[in-house]
């Protein structure tokens, strides 16, 4: 009987094979000893490609790419396939390599398999680009040759230069270009001291050139991985009509502007009208740990004269056209020319100054170690959360700021502060929260911010408080966000400082502007104070009228009970039943209260007093927080099953992240990767409030076996977000869900500690941790109600590209 062989088969067949024998050495993390691969014995796929190349191509094979591969030839498990499966696999050499290169990331132990083009960047070639025959296609930074095996009727030129890697990604590329058919003549950059000669393509020869800014300077006589001295070189390989696709970092595309060689090209670009589109959209990080989508830009250029530019946003299905005399050379965000700016009005770099952060830190180096000065810690931190939305909370020396030895500051924080040494005015912006802080006077104890933040130094006699008064006006704050798209940090800002258009105030006109916006302040401040008090009023009514509900509730027991005490001369049994609409006997009483009593006390304290207090607020790892909840409250799961939206230990670290630039460890193993800081005994109030409103009202039918209360949570940049759901009782529709949270309004009179608050205690507990709550109905959904928690004091560990593991 004759065996069937399969590419994939052998392949997963041969991958095993290796992972199970191939050379380990012993290592430590300091906890235990554990087995790593040694390199190439470890590369399954590259040693099956190479040995598979060498056979298939014979006489044709190219010399230089057995010689950068031969170490992979020379470890080949031999004994790992039969003569049959090798011979097999050779003659279906093209999809083996087919299937090796589209499942790149199940490489064994390799580094190869993160080095490929994003499916987005292969659908915007596809889409730009379509069929060609016969033309001659130039590819800068063309590593494993992604981009190339769309071309199979055209010559390919290219370089692969961009990686320290670049060698073996060139000859596992020729590789997958020669099985595909497609005439390659890619070339490699420097090696181990090895310099091959490498002569550009004729001016004027290229149909399409295909180029990948990564941000970077320019690297000794070359960009980086182009295999050109400069960019403008790519453009003249250009036919007349013919066109570049420009891939770059939408914040490296500006970051890069202050480069000659790249400010001269796009000068060149936008004075010749060659550009035609511009493209922005979102692509996953590729490199490192992050999962997360930046956006990108893609230029696409014609050597010929537009009158128009398209702009097109592919998040949004967006797009818009321009005039080609528009566009500014040193900007080319889609944003920035959506954007209203008023013609009359200065630019905000004439009042300020950007305070430029790099390089500076407040941790002392000792011993390969790093300690936290003394004099850094009793400095107040500003952080996010505690900037201001309204100019009349923008003072930060008034919004109870943290000191920096606070346990709310682990050491990754700590390195990243920054000090404030004279007057300024902060912004920073993340998922719709555009925020400000000023500080006019600096206490003598300092003050530090951390990274991320904006920093802006007012130009001499322009208060600070009129920087941040005009910051969040609506003229200015509408540009900042529009640009931006709401990330404003200490990457993008100085970017666009001198675009953001401001009044051309007089001095006069900037005091009474200020004068106009305290004032404005002023009366906010004095209506909320009104409110507050109208508030305190009503909240403390509320608890007196709900203290006395509950004591009444008390005295109609007992009551009960000594009428039937005096009734029978001073005897009670246990059947004599004390209420016959609800057959309450009073053994069923004594029962109750022998039960309850330890709880009421407490809980008419807590409604006694409206300024109750919780323990201090500590880091907590969502997922195990809500895990354990769920435990210590299982059995109170009646008719209806908590659900989590993840799987357990999601939110831990899976093994030490350590920082490469400053060699420290960033994150243990097994430690939560994001937290908030909450006080965990308000946590549990605000969940059983949640869980005793569904009780009353969602979960109501007994007959139903299905209901479920569902927690999941995410983060946003800045704030944590928890979600609990239930597939209960809709929320009536003609009931408001914002006025649940107001004073007074009760959804479980006497349950569980309850007693008249209702959701205004979770609104209220929130608000004093700096945090909110939103109650959604989505009544035609699978979930009908959700609780919306928001926790602004928060961390959440964003790995840098070069992140290692340990």
């Amino acid at each position: 009987m004759q065996t069937i062989f399969t590419v994939e088969n052998l392949v997963v067949k041969y991958r095993n094979y290796v992972k199970e024998h191939c050379s380990k050495s012993s290592e430590f993390d300091g906890v235990e000893m554990f087995l790593v691969p040694i390199s190439p014995s470890a590369n399954a796929d590259e040693q099956l490609i190479a040995t598979l190349y060498k056979r298939v191509a014979k006489g044709d094979v190219d010399v230089r790419i057995t010689e950068v591969l031969s170490k992979y030839v020379e470890s080949f498990f031999y004994e790992a396939l039969t003569t049959d499966e090798i011979s097999f696999l050779c003659e279906h050499f093209s999809e083996v390599i087919s299937y090796e290169f589209t499942h790149r990331d199940n490489w064994s132990w390799s580094s190869i398999n993160k080095d490929y083009v994003s499916t987005e960047r292969i659908k915007l070639v596809k889409e730009n680009v379509g069929y060609l025959r016969g033309a001659n296609v130039y590819i800068s930074d063309a590593e494993c040759c992604d981009v190339a095996i769309l071309f199979p009727d055209c010559n390919i030129y290219g370089f692969t230069g961009g990686s320290h890697n670049h060698e073996e990604l060139w000859a596992l590329g020729q590789i997958r270009l020669y099985a595909a058919g497609i005439k390659s003549h890619i070339v490699s950059g420097e090696d181990d001291g090895r310099k091959y000669t490498y002569t550009l393509p004729k001016k004027g020869s290229m149909d399409i050139v295909i180029f990948r800014a990564n941000g970077d300077k320019i690297h000794g006589e070359s960009i980086y991985g182009t295999g050109c001295k400069n960019v403008e070189e790519l453009y003249d390989l250009l036919k007349p009509n013919g066109k570049l696709l420009f891939f770059v970092d939408s914040k490296a595309e500006m970051a890069t502007a202050d480069q000659k060689d790249i400010a001269s090209f796009r000068r060149r670009i936008v004075e010749d009208k060659s550009i035609t589109t511009i493209v922005e959209y979102e692509d996953k990080e590729l490199f490192g740990f992050s999962e997360e989508k930046d956006s990108y830009l893609l230029l696409i250029i014609e050597k010929a004269i537009n009158e128009e530019v398209l702009f097109r946003d592919d998040r949004t299905n967006m797009s818009f056209t321009a005039k080609a005399e528009a566009l500014c050379s040193d900007i080319l965000w889609p944003s920035y020319y959506r954007t209203w700016r008023p013609k009359n009005g200065i630019p905000l770099s004439r009042l300020v100054k950007y305070i430029d952060s790099t390089g500076e830190h407040e941790m002392l180096r000792l011993n390969d170690s790093f300690i936290f000065p003394e004099e850094m810690k009793k400095k107040l931190v500003v952080v996010p959360s505690k900037m201001a939305k309204d100019y009349k909370d923008a003072n930060l020396l008034t919004r109870n700021l943290e000191q920096a030895d606070s346990a709310n500051f682990d050491l990754a924080k700590r390195l990243l502060m920054q000090s404030i040494k004279e007057p300024c005015v902060l912004l920073f912006g993340k998922a719709d929260r555009f925020v400000v802080g000023y500080i006019d006077m600096l206490p003598d104890s300092g003050i530090v911010s951390l990274c991320g933040m904006v920093r802006l130094k007012p130009q001499a006699s322009i208060d600070v408080r009129y920087i941040a008064a005009l910051l969040l006006s609506p003229e200015v704050k509408s540009q900042i966000v529009s640009i931006c798209q709401g990330e404003v940090d200490s990457l993008t800002f100085p970017l666009i400082l001198d675009k953001i258009m401001v009044p051309n105030h007089s001095e006069k006109e900037r005091l009474e502007f200020l004068s106009e916006t305290n004032y404005a302040a002023l009366q906010s401040s004095q209506k909320e104070m009104e409110q507050n008090k109208a508030n305190y009023i009503k909240a403390v009514r509320m608890r007196k009228h709900a203290l006395t509900q509950s004591l009444s509730s008390v005295e109609a027991m007992f009551y009960a009970l000594n009428a039937y005490r005096i009734r029978n001369d001073g005897h009670l049994t246990d059947a004599d039943v004390i209420s016959r609409v609800q057959g309450t006997t009073v053994k069923d009483a004594f029962e109750f209260l022998s039960k309850e009593i330890k709880d009421m006390m407490p809980v008419l304290e807590h409604i006694a007093d409206v300024e109750y207090s919780f323990a201090s607020p500590v880091s907590i790892d969502p997922e195990e927080f809500i895990e354990n909840y769920i435990k210590k409250e299982e059995k109170g799961w009646l008719n209806f099953k908590p659900v989590t939206a993840w799987v357990s230990g999601n939110n831990k670290a899976k093994h030490d992240i350590v920082d490469n630039e400053e060699g420290i460890l960033t994150i243990k193993k097994g430690a939560p990767l994001s937290t908030f800081v909450f006080p965990p005994d308000a946590l549990d109030k605000v969940f059983n409030n949640i869980l005793s409103n569904a009780q009353s009202y969602a979960f109501t039918e007994e007959s139903r076996k299905n209901y479920q209360l569902k927690f999941s949570w995410h983060t946003d940049g800045i704030s944590l977000v928890i979600e609990i759901e239930n597939n209960g009782t809709p929320i009536p529709d003609e009931r408001d869900t914002t006025s649940l949270l107001e004073y007074g309004v009760s959804s479980a009179l006497h349950q569980d500690g309850h007693n008249g608050i209702g959701c205004n205690e979770i609104a209220d507990i929130m608000s004093r941790y700096d945090g909110n709550v939103e109650i959604v109905s989505t009544p035609d959904e699978e979930y009908t109600v959700k609780y919306v928690l928001t926790f602004n004091n928060t961390f959440t560990y964003r790995p840098k590209h070069d992140g290692k593991r340990r």
